[in-house]
């Protein structure tokens, strides 16, 4: 059996007249911490969307564990194990740590909107697993003191790794990351790439988009960079750093 967990074939995203993706095409293995990286508008994002069901690509076929998953609705690919998230935190701060991760179980449970409104057993039942699940995740990201707390208070750096741990509840194969340390001091920087080192060490195959070069150089092991929407460039850390192309498009001189 392959060892690719998520293959990208000639994918192509337009809207109108404008090409925010053109034939990009790539291959993640099973357990690799990947980055993609490039300039502000080179499509990252949007290639997201395309790989998490947002977006319906023009062109092109997403295969992920070998399932043909173009044009499936985000909930449909969430529940075959792929989670995401995104720029902007988007928790639920009304609500406490615990309660915004028992959240993202609910693709998970088999409870229906009837159980629910009846409060039967199969619910009750299905809220008694969504909680204990909630709790060993919260265990795993260091979250646990804090359950009982509301998402609102919680420091930033904080409130970011509650959005990992909330997709980390969709019981996932594969966590994609849209930009994790943006807004990050060095401190908390540095707090999640030993956070994301461990997440691989619990099995996760992680997908990163992000604009903190320290980070990406010193946890992926494989480097995607678009400009313009293409793809001008992959490989190990070394390779890109030192490619003229992305350092003309994207990194200038004296990254490290």
């Amino acid at each position: 059996m392959s060892d690719t967990i998520l293959r990208v074939e000639n994918v192509t995203q337009r809207f109108g007249g404008l090409t925010a993706v053109n034939g990009v095409s790539m291959e993640i293995k099973k357990g690799e911490i990947v980055g993609i990286i490039g300039p502000n508008g080179a499509g990252k994002t949007t290639f997201f969307n395309d790989i998490t069901g947002v977006y319906t690509p023009t062109e092109g076929k997403i295969y992920f564990k070998d399932k043909d998953i173009t044009g499936m609705k985000p909930f449909e690919i969430t529940k075959l194990g792929m989670a995401r998230t995104f720029q902007n935190i988007r928790l639920f701060y009304r609500m406490t740590v615990l309660e915004n991760v028992m959240v993202g179980m609910h693709s998970r449970t088999k409870s229906n909107l009837i159980d629910s409104v009846l409060k039967t057993s199969k619910y009750n039942n299905a809220e008694i697993e969504a909680k204990k699940r909630a709790l060993e995740v919260l265990e795993l990201t260091g979250l646990a003191d804090y359950r009982y707390n509301y998402a609102t208070s919680l420091p930033y750096g904080l409130q970011r790794r509650l959005e990992i741990a909330r997709a980390m509840a969709t019981n996932p194969d594969v966590l994609l990351f849209d930009e994790p340390a943006a807004g990050m001091n060095e401190e908390e920087t540095s707090d999640l790439m030993k956070f994301i080192r461990d997440l691989k060490g619990y099995g996760y195959t992680i997908i990163l988009i992000e604009h903190d070069m320290r980070l990406v150089m010193n946890i992926c092991e494989r480097i995607y960079v678009l400009d313009h929407g293409s793809l001008i460039a992959e490989g190990i850390p070394s390779e890109i750093k030192s490619n003229p192309r992305v350092i003309e498009a994207y990194l200038g001189k004296g990254v490290q």
